[in-house]
């Protein structure tokens, strides 16, 4: 039998048409993704004009370094970071608080204040152990004082240019004075790669974040147009236009033509997304290829997962079904919108819930409890296609998952059929459990 029956396919066309020409729909279809790539573009733009101000705004360095054994090292630093320092000599014998009280009134804008301790350790061989007086009074801490606050450009500056200096102290303790200690310090590329039974090879960092990506995907899907189908449910009861519908076609295809309508409707919107999205990643891909080609990431490299992707099209699709079922059963029970945030409640933590346990799913994938919730038709809509992307899932796994999850939609649709049935024409007040399931008795 065909449950797409030419009034569920009138009942469609109206939600979709409905909604698709209200100002809302573009609005949100069209300025989420232009908000959302203009401030990144804002932000970008700022963090750049905010390092270059840093950078333009000369500001003096004092250098207090007691011990006289990094100091100097750290002026030649600083001065070709292209940062104004000098030797703080007179503030070298005051402790931190006093030179506190006392800062306002020198020429520095930032103090930079080596404890004695330190100094010596930065100039010792690795490992050597400090005299027992060493670090009395001074509190073994390096300190930079403020005047005001600190750019973060100029922040790194310092804490590398302390580094290189420290690096250059020990190498000249042991008597070696031409290494660069950049050099030194530089760090090795590293990337984490997962090979598959079949020698499939997926960087880890990557499919991670596409787990990630995949499961915020599901979340706002079910989070945000299911709520729209109660909603879209409440404002037939409260028009009593219901009346009028059901006397032309049965309570099952109106929720069916709701739940697909409505599915519709976020479908084309994030198409709209995606195509605006991808666009702007592959504009932003092509502009930085030459910076990840250094960085050892060769975007071409990546295989496209098909095959998952269509299984996560699978899982989309019937956790959409299972939870808007599940919404349209509630939204028959409500008459007004202050009940509609009460019966909205207990389905909505059934979706964060499985969004909360997909972060440590995509850690440990093949986690004993990473598998059961896997196959628990409520998790796995989100966590078997984040194990997907993070794993080589067997395919016993995500086949018993998926025919788990089929099973919960068809009961799901049954239950909330029988209760749309009677609850769409309730109104006055909320029914409560004892008439919900007298209803799923008798609808």
């Amino acid at each position: 039998m065909n449950p797409f029956t030419p009034r569920v396919a009138a009942v469609i066309r109206r939600e979709f048409v409905l909604r698709v020409k209200s100002k809302w729909f573009l609005l949100s279809t069209l300025g989420l993704p232009v908000l959302i790539v203009g401030l990144g573009v804002l932000s970008a733009f700022l963090a750049v004009r905010g390092a270059t101000d840093a950078g333009e705004e000369r500001r003096l360095i004092g250098i207090a370094d007691p011990a006289g054994l990094i100091g100097d090292l750290l002026i030649e630093e600083f001065l070709a970071d292209s940062l104004d320092a000098v030797r703080a000599a007179d503030m070298e014998a005051l402790s931190v608080d006093e030179v506190r009280t006392r800062l306002s009134d020198t020429s520095y804008d930032l103090l930079l204040m080596i404890p004695r301790s330190e100094g010596r350790r930065s100039a010792e061989m690795p490992g050597a152990t400090p005299d027992a007086d060493e670090g009395e009074g001074d509190g073994g801490r390096t300190t930079l004082l403020a005047r005001a606050s600190v750019p973060s450009v100029i922040e790194s500056s310092v804490r590398g240019a302390l580094q290189r200096a420290s690096v250059r102290a020990r190498l000249r303790s042991i008597g070696v004075q031409s290494i660069d200690p950049g050099a030194l310090l530089q760090r090795t590329s590293f990337d984490v790669i997962n090979v598959t039974e079949s020698g499939e090879a997926r960087s880890q960092d990557i499919y991670r974040a596409l787990s990630f990506g995949i499961a915020f995907f599901f979340y706002f899907i079910l989070l945000i147009y299911g709520q729209m189908i109660v909603r879209a449910i409440l404002e037939e009861k409260q028009s009593d236009i219901v009346e009028i519908m059901v006397s032309s076609l049965r309570p099952w295809e109106l929720m069916l033509g709701k739940i697909v309508g409505v599915g519709a409707v976020g479908i084309a919107q994030m198409a709209v997304w995606a195509l605006v999205f991808a666009l702007a990643a592959v504009y932003g891909l092509t502009a930085g290829a030459s910076t990840l080609a250094e960085a050892g990431i060769d975007i071409a490299s990546i295989p496209v997962p098909w095959g998952t992707l269509v299984l996560m099209f699978f899982f989309l699709v019937f956790g959409y079904l299972l939870y808007a079922g599940m919404f349209a059963g509630a939204g028959a029970t409500i008459s007004n919108e202050h009940d509609a945030q009460q019966v909205m409640l207990p389905i909505t933590m059934l979706i964060i819930l499985p969004f909360i346990a997909t972060q440590g799913v995509i850690q440990s994938p093949n986690a004993g409890w990473g598998v059961i919730l896997s196959l628990v038709p409520f998790f796995s809509p989100l966590v078997m296609p984040a194990r997907l992307f993070a794993t080589s899932v067997p395919v016993w796994q995500w086949l018993v998952s998926l025919v788990l999850l089929g099973v919960f939609v068809l009961g799901a649709a049954w239950v909330a059929g029988r209760i749309f049935r009677v609850g769409i024409l309730m109104k006055g007040q909320r029914a409560n459990l004892p008439q919900v399931l007298r209803w799923i008795r008798h609808g």
